[in-house]
Protein backbone atom coordinates (compact mmCIF):
# COMPACT_ATOMS: atom_id res chain seq x y z
CA UNK A 1 0.00 0.00 0.00
CA UNK A 2 1.40 3.36 -0.95
CA UNK A 3 1.90 6.24 1.45
CA UNK A 4 -0.74 8.29 -0.38
CA UNK A 5 -3.26 5.50 -0.01
CA UNK A 6 -2.52 5.13 3.69
CA UNK A 7 -2.96 8.86 4.27
CA UNK A 8 -6.31 8.75 2.50
CA UNK A 9 -7.49 6.05 4.90
CA UNK A 10 -8.07 3.56 2.07
CA UNK A 11 -7.38 -0.15 2.45
CA UNK A 12 -7.97 -3.46 0.74
CA UNK A 13 -10.98 -5.55 1.67
CA UNK A 14 -10.08 -8.31 4.14
CA UNK A 15 -10.84 -11.80 2.80
CA UNK A 16 -12.60 -12.95 5.97
CA UNK A 17 -14.78 -15.71 4.51
CA UNK A 18 -15.15 -17.78 1.37
CA UNK A 19 -17.27 -16.08 -1.29
CA UNK A 20 -19.45 -17.37 -4.09
CA UNK A 21 -18.47 -16.50 -7.68
CA UNK A 22 -21.51 -14.21 -7.92
CA UNK A 23 -20.39 -12.25 -4.86
CA UNK A 24 -16.84 -11.90 -6.17
CA UNK A 25 -18.24 -10.61 -9.46
CA UNK A 26 -20.43 -8.04 -7.63
CA UNK A 27 -17.39 -6.74 -5.74
CA UNK A 28 -15.51 -6.41 -9.04
CA UNK A 29 -18.49 -4.54 -10.55
CA UNK A 30 -18.42 -2.15 -7.57
CA UNK A 31 -14.74 -1.52 -8.27
CA UNK A 32 -15.56 -0.87 -11.94
CA UNK A 33 -18.26 1.63 -10.94
CA UNK A 34 -15.83 3.40 -8.61
CA UNK A 35 -13.13 3.39 -11.31
CA UNK A 36 -15.51 5.17 -13.68
CA UNK A 37 -16.01 7.90 -11.08
CA UNK A 38 -12.29 8.19 -10.36
CA UNK A 39 -12.49 7.32 -6.70
CA UNK A 40 -12.31 4.46 -4.21
CA UNK A 41 -15.13 1.99 -3.70
CA UNK A 42 -17.84 3.39 -1.42
CA UNK A 43 -20.75 1.64 0.29
CA UNK A 44 -23.13 2.89 -2.39
CA UNK A 45 -21.06 1.20 -5.12
CA UNK A 46 -21.29 -2.13 -3.30
CA UNK A 47 -25.00 -1.65 -2.70
CA UNK A 48 -25.81 -0.82 -6.33
CA UNK A 49 -23.69 -3.69 -7.65
CA UNK A 50 -25.53 -6.24 -5.51
CA UNK A 51 -29.02 -4.71 -5.64
CA UNK A 52 -29.00 -4.18 -9.43
CA UNK A 53 -26.87 -7.19 -10.35
CA UNK A 54 -27.05 -8.10 -14.05
CA UNK A 55 -27.61 -11.75 -13.04
CA UNK A 56 -31.33 -11.87 -12.27
CA UNK A 57 -31.27 -15.05 -10.17
CA UNK A 58 -28.68 -14.29 -7.54
CA UNK A 59 -29.84 -14.45 -3.96
CA UNK A 60 -29.77 -10.68 -3.55
CA UNK A 61 -31.88 -10.12 -6.67
CA UNK A 62 -34.43 -12.66 -5.43
CA UNK A 63 -34.61 -10.75 -2.15
CA UNK A 64 -35.08 -7.50 -4.07
CA UNK A 65 -37.99 -8.97 -6.03
CA UNK A 66 -39.54 -10.60 -2.97
CA UNK A 67 -39.67 -7.21 -1.22
CA UNK A 68 -40.55 -5.15 -4.35
CA UNK A 69 -37.40 -3.06 -3.88
CA UNK A 70 -36.38 -3.76 -7.48
CA UNK A 71 -39.11 -1.35 -8.64
CA UNK A 72 -37.39 1.59 -6.98
CA UNK A 73 -34.29 1.68 -9.17
CA UNK A 74 -34.34 3.31 -12.58
CA UNK A 75 -33.54 1.55 -15.85
CA UNK A 76 -30.52 3.83 -16.11
CA UNK A 77 -29.12 2.43 -12.85
CA UNK A 78 -29.57 -1.15 -14.07
CA UNK A 79 -27.82 -0.26 -17.35
CA UNK A 80 -24.97 1.43 -15.50
CA UNK A 81 -24.38 -1.66 -13.36
CA UNK A 82 -24.58 -3.93 -16.42
CA UNK A 83 -22.03 -1.75 -18.21
CA UNK A 84 -19.79 -1.90 -15.14
CA UNK A 85 -19.96 -5.70 -15.27
CA UNK A 86 -18.76 -5.55 -18.87
CA UNK A 87 -15.67 -3.43 -18.22
CA UNK A 88 -14.06 -5.26 -15.32
CA UNK A 89 -10.35 -5.83 -15.93
CA UNK A 90 -7.03 -5.73 -14.11
CA UNK A 91 -7.17 -1.93 -13.74
CA UNK A 92 -10.61 -1.89 -12.15
CA UNK A 93 -9.72 -4.76 -9.82
CA UNK A 94 -6.91 -2.62 -8.45
CA UNK A 95 -9.29 0.10 -7.26
CA UNK A 96 -9.00 0.33 -3.44
CA UNK A 97 -11.83 0.31 -0.93
CA UNK A 98 -12.80 3.23 1.25
CA UNK A 99 -12.83 2.48 4.99
CA UNK A 100 -16.64 2.29 5.06
CA UNK A 101 -16.70 -0.18 2.14
CA UNK A 102 -13.99 -2.28 3.77
CA UNK A 103 -16.06 -2.31 6.96
CA UNK A 104 -19.03 -3.62 4.97
CA UNK A 105 -16.98 -6.46 3.52
CA UNK A 106 -15.60 -7.29 6.95
CA UNK A 107 -19.18 -7.99 8.09
CA UNK A 108 -19.69 -10.78 5.56
CA UNK A 109 -18.46 -13.40 8.03
CA UNK A 110 -20.99 -12.23 10.63
CA UNK A 111 -23.95 -12.37 8.26
CA UNK A 112 -22.85 -15.72 6.87
CA UNK A 113 -22.89 -17.16 10.38
CA UNK A 114 -26.14 -15.36 11.19
CA UNK A 115 -27.99 -17.05 8.31
CA UNK A 116 -26.42 -20.46 8.96
CA UNK A 117 -24.51 -20.55 5.67
CA UNK A 118 -20.95 -21.61 4.96
CA UNK A 119 -20.12 -19.26 2.08
CA UNK A 120 -20.74 -15.54 1.75
CA UNK A 121 -23.11 -14.80 -1.13
CA UNK A 122 -24.78 -11.71 -2.57
CA UNK A 123 -27.53 -11.64 0.08
CA UNK A 124 -24.92 -11.31 2.80
CA UNK A 125 -23.39 -8.33 1.03
CA UNK A 126 -26.85 -6.77 0.72
CA UNK A 127 -27.44 -7.26 4.45
CA UNK A 128 -24.03 -5.80 5.32
CA UNK A 129 -24.73 -2.73 3.15
CA UNK A 130 -28.09 -2.14 4.85
CA UNK A 131 -26.50 -2.61 8.28
CA UNK A 132 -23.60 -0.17 7.89
CA UNK A 133 -25.17 2.11 5.28
CA UNK A 134 -26.77 4.36 7.90
CA UNK A 135 -23.36 5.98 8.41
CA UNK A 136 -23.16 6.98 4.73
CA UNK A 137 -25.14 10.05 3.66
CA UNK A 138 -26.22 8.75 0.26
CA UNK A 139 -27.02 5.28 1.60
CA UNK A 140 -28.99 6.81 4.47
CA UNK A 141 -31.07 8.79 1.97
CA UNK A 142 -31.68 5.68 -0.16
CA UNK A 143 -32.69 3.58 2.85
CA UNK A 144 -35.20 6.19 3.98
CA UNK A 145 -36.63 6.94 0.53
CA UNK A 146 -36.98 3.32 -0.58
CA UNK A 147 -38.13 2.01 2.80
CA UNK A 148 -35.30 -0.52 3.02
CA UNK A 149 -35.10 -2.67 6.14
CA UNK A 150 -32.39 -5.13 7.09
CA UNK A 151 -34.86 -7.29 9.03
CA UNK A 152 -37.15 -7.67 6.01
CA UNK A 153 -34.16 -8.47 3.80
CA UNK A 154 -32.90 -11.08 6.28
CA UNK A 155 -36.27 -12.80 6.48
CA UNK A 156 -36.56 -12.99 2.69
CA UNK A 157 -32.93 -14.12 2.34
CA UNK A 158 -33.76 -17.12 4.51
CA UNK A 159 -36.80 -17.88 2.36
CA UNK A 160 -35.12 -17.80 -1.08
CA UNK A 161 -31.87 -19.53 -0.09
CA UNK A 162 -32.73 -22.69 -2.08
CA UNK A 163 -33.74 -20.93 -5.30
CA UNK A 164 -30.57 -19.17 -6.38
CA UNK A 165 -28.54 -19.46 -9.57
CA UNK A 166 -25.61 -21.84 -9.71
CA UNK A 167 -23.01 -19.08 -9.26
CA UNK A 168 -24.53 -18.04 -5.94
CA UNK A 169 -25.15 -21.43 -4.31
CA UNK A 170 -23.53 -22.48 -1.08
CA UNK A 171 -20.51 -24.75 -1.29
CA UNK A 172 -22.28 -27.47 0.68
CA UNK A 173 -24.87 -27.62 -2.13
CA UNK A 174 -22.33 -28.35 -4.86
CA UNK A 175 -22.10 -32.12 -4.44
CA UNK A 176 -22.90 -34.58 -7.22
CA UNK A 177 -26.53 -34.86 -8.27
CA UNK A 178 -26.28 -38.66 -8.53
CA UNK A 179 -24.12 -40.64 -6.14
CA UNK A 180 -23.78 -44.23 -5.05
CA UNK A 181 -24.60 -43.46 -1.44
CA UNK A 182 -27.72 -41.48 -0.62
CA UNK A 183 -26.07 -39.53 2.19
CA UNK A 184 -23.72 -37.88 -0.34
CA UNK A 185 -26.57 -36.33 -2.28
CA UNK A 186 -26.89 -32.57 -1.86
CA UNK A 187 -29.87 -30.77 -0.45
CA UNK A 188 -32.43 -30.30 -3.26
CA UNK A 189 -32.25 -26.95 -4.98
CA UNK A 190 -33.11 -25.30 -8.28
CA UNK A 191 -30.23 -24.92 -10.73
CA UNK A 192 -31.79 -21.64 -11.73
CA UNK A 193 -34.57 -19.81 -9.97
CA UNK A 194 -37.81 -20.05 -11.93
CA UNK A 195 -38.97 -16.76 -13.42
CA UNK A 196 -42.10 -16.33 -11.41
CA UNK A 197 -43.91 -13.48 -9.73
CA UNK A 198 -42.69 -13.41 -6.13
CA UNK A 199 -43.09 -10.88 -3.41
CA UNK A 200 -45.53 -8.02 -2.93
CA UNK A 201 -47.03 -6.70 -6.15
CA UNK A 202 -49.26 -3.91 -4.84
CA UNK A 203 -48.96 -0.95 -2.52
CA UNK A 204 -51.07 -2.59 0.20
CA UNK A 205 -48.85 -5.68 0.24
CA UNK A 206 -45.73 -3.51 0.44
CA UNK A 207 -47.17 -1.59 3.38
CA UNK A 208 -47.41 -4.87 5.33
CA UNK A 209 -44.33 -6.70 4.07
CA UNK A 210 -42.39 -6.49 7.35
CA UNK A 211 -45.18 -8.51 9.00
CA UNK A 212 -45.16 -11.23 6.33
CA UNK A 213 -43.50 -14.12 8.11
CA UNK A 214 -42.58 -17.34 6.38
CA UNK A 215 -42.07 -20.88 7.63
CA UNK A 216 -39.96 -21.89 4.62
CA UNK A 217 -36.75 -22.12 6.66
CA UNK A 218 -38.25 -23.23 9.97
CA UNK A 219 -36.94 -26.55 11.23
CA UNK A 220 -37.81 -26.45 14.94
CA UNK A 221 -41.00 -27.90 16.42
CA UNK A 222 -41.33 -24.82 18.61
CA UNK A 223 -41.65 -22.54 15.59
CA UNK A 224 -44.15 -24.90 13.99
CA UNK A 225 -46.37 -24.95 17.10
CA UNK A 226 -46.01 -21.18 17.45
CA UNK A 227 -47.33 -20.67 13.93
CA UNK A 228 -50.31 -22.97 14.55
CA UNK A 229 -51.12 -21.19 17.82
CA UNK A 230 -50.89 -17.82 16.07
CA UNK A 231 -53.38 -18.94 13.41
CA UNK A 232 -55.76 -20.19 16.11
CA UNK A 233 -55.52 -16.94 18.08
CA UNK A 234 -56.01 -15.00 14.84
CA UNK A 235 -59.36 -16.70 14.27
CA UNK A 236 -60.51 -15.91 17.80
CA UNK A 237 -59.33 -12.33 17.32
CA UNK A 238 -61.54 -11.92 14.29
CA UNK A 239 -64.51 -13.37 16.20
CA UNK A 240 -63.78 -11.00 19.09
CA UNK A 241 -63.78 -7.99 16.75
CA UNK A 242 -67.11 -9.10 15.26
CA UNK A 243 -68.64 -9.51 18.75
CA UNK A 244 -67.32 -6.15 19.93
CA UNK A 245 -68.67 -4.36 16.86
CA UNK A 246 -72.07 -6.07 17.24
CA UNK A 247 -72.39 -5.10 20.91
CA UNK A 248 -71.23 -1.56 20.11
CA UNK A 249 -73.91 -1.11 17.44
CA UNK A 250 -76.58 -2.53 19.77
CA UNK A 251 -75.52 -0.28 22.69
CA UNK A 252 -75.31 2.81 20.46
CA UNK A 253 -78.84 2.30 19.12
CA UNK A 254 -80.63 1.17 22.31
CA UNK A 255 -78.69 2.51 25.33
CA UNK A 256 -76.62 5.62 24.56
CA UNK A 257 -74.89 7.01 21.47
CA UNK A 258 -71.76 7.46 23.60
CA UNK A 259 -71.20 3.71 23.21
CA UNK A 260 -69.83 4.44 19.77
CA UNK A 261 -66.70 5.73 21.49
CA UNK A 262 -65.57 2.13 21.86
CA UNK A 263 -65.18 1.98 18.08
CA UNK A 264 -61.93 3.85 18.71
CA UNK A 265 -60.63 1.01 20.86
CA UNK A 266 -61.62 -1.66 18.34
CA UNK A 267 -60.16 0.24 15.37
CA UNK A 268 -56.73 0.93 16.92
CA UNK A 269 -54.64 -2.09 15.94
CA UNK A 270 -50.98 -2.92 16.53
CA UNK A 271 -50.20 -1.77 12.98
CA UNK A 272 -51.27 1.74 14.03
CA UNK A 273 -50.13 2.15 17.64
CA UNK A 274 -47.92 0.37 20.17
CA UNK A 275 -49.41 -1.48 23.18
CA UNK A 276 -48.90 1.46 25.55
CA UNK A 277 -51.11 4.00 23.72
CA UNK A 278 -53.73 1.33 23.02
CA UNK A 279 -54.00 0.35 26.68
CA UNK A 280 -54.06 4.01 27.69
CA UNK A 281 -56.98 4.61 25.31
CA UNK A 282 -58.81 1.62 26.79
CA UNK A 283 -58.28 2.87 30.36
CA UNK A 284 -59.63 6.31 29.43
CA UNK A 285 -62.70 4.75 27.82
CA UNK A 286 -63.36 2.57 30.89
CA UNK A 287 -63.37 5.67 33.11
CA UNK A 288 -65.58 7.54 30.64
CA UNK A 289 -68.02 4.62 30.48
CA UNK A 290 -68.74 4.94 34.21
CA UNK A 291 -69.88 8.57 33.74
CA UNK A 292 -71.63 8.22 30.37
CA UNK A 293 -73.78 5.22 31.25
CA UNK A 294 -72.21 2.88 28.70
CA UNK A 295 -73.23 -0.75 29.47
CA UNK A 296 -70.52 -2.87 31.05
CA UNK A 297 -71.27 -5.71 28.63
CA UNK A 298 -69.77 -3.55 25.91
CA UNK A 299 -66.78 -2.66 28.10
CA UNK A 300 -66.11 -6.31 28.94
CA UNK A 301 -66.45 -7.42 25.31
CA UNK A 302 -64.07 -4.71 24.08
CA UNK A 303 -61.50 -5.50 26.77
CA UNK A 304 -61.59 -9.22 25.96
CA UNK A 305 -61.05 -8.29 22.30
CA UNK A 306 -58.09 -6.12 23.35
CA UNK A 307 -56.53 -8.95 25.38
CA UNK A 308 -56.75 -11.28 22.38
CA UNK A 309 -55.26 -8.51 20.23
CA UNK A 310 -52.30 -8.17 22.63
CA UNK A 311 -51.76 -11.96 22.57
CA UNK A 312 -51.95 -11.95 18.78
CA UNK A 313 -49.36 -9.17 18.61
CA UNK A 314 -47.06 -10.97 21.03
CA UNK A 315 -47.22 -14.18 18.98
CA UNK A 316 -46.52 -12.18 15.81
CA UNK A 317 -43.49 -10.59 17.49
CA UNK A 318 -42.15 -14.01 18.55
CA UNK A 319 -42.69 -15.35 15.06
CA UNK A 320 -40.82 -12.46 13.43
CA UNK A 321 -38.04 -12.89 16.01
CA UNK A 322 -37.71 -16.46 14.77
CA UNK A 323 -37.65 -15.33 11.14
CA UNK A 324 -34.79 -12.89 11.67
CA UNK A 325 -33.07 -14.82 14.45
CA UNK A 326 -33.11 -11.85 16.83
CA UNK A 327 -34.50 -12.59 20.31
CA UNK A 328 -34.05 -8.92 21.29
CA UNK A 329 -36.39 -7.60 18.57
CA UNK A 330 -38.82 -5.08 20.07
CA UNK A 331 -42.24 -3.75 19.16
CA UNK A 332 -40.74 -0.30 18.57
CA UNK A 333 -38.37 -1.78 15.97
CA UNK A 334 -41.33 -3.31 14.17
CA UNK A 335 -43.07 0.05 14.30
CA UNK A 336 -40.03 1.53 12.55
CA UNK A 337 -40.26 -1.18 9.88
CA UNK A 338 -43.95 -0.47 9.38
CA UNK A 339 -43.23 3.22 8.86
CA UNK A 340 -40.59 2.25 6.27
CA UNK A 341 -43.11 -0.03 4.58
CA UNK A 342 -45.67 2.77 4.40
CA UNK A 343 -43.09 5.11 2.84
CA UNK A 344 -42.19 2.45 0.29
CA UNK A 345 -45.86 1.82 -0.51
CA UNK A 346 -46.40 5.54 -1.07
CA UNK A 347 -43.33 5.65 -3.31
CA UNK A 348 -44.61 2.62 -5.23
CA UNK A 349 -47.99 4.26 -5.86
CA UNK A 350 -46.26 7.46 -6.96
CA UNK A 351 -44.09 5.60 -9.47
CA UNK A 352 -47.10 3.65 -10.71
CA UNK A 353 -49.14 6.83 -11.18
CA UNK A 354 -46.28 8.41 -13.14
CA UNK A 355 -45.75 5.17 -15.12
CA UNK A 356 -42.15 4.93 -13.98
CA UNK A 357 -42.22 1.50 -12.33
CA UNK A 358 -39.23 -0.60 -13.29
CA UNK A 359 -40.38 -3.92 -14.82
CA UNK A 360 -39.15 -7.35 -13.70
Amino acid sequence: MSRTTEEAGIGAAPPAVLRTPALRRCVEVAQALAHGEGGPVDVLHLFLSVACDSEADTRSRLVMRATAWHHFFTDETYREVAEGAGRTDARTRAVPFAPAAAAVLSRLAYWTTRTGDETADTAHLLLACLETGTDDKEMRKAIRTLGLSGRVALSQAMTVRREVAAADRQLNHRGPILSRSRRDRPTPYHFQAPHRAIGPRKGRAISLRSQMTSAAHVSSHLQSHLIRLHVWVGWWHQLGIFAALSVTIWASLTVTPWSALWLISVSIRRHVASPGPRLGCDAALVVASAFLGIPWLLVATALVCRLIDLLDGRLALLQIRGDVGDPALTESALQSDRRADRRAAHFYRTLKFRRRLTPE
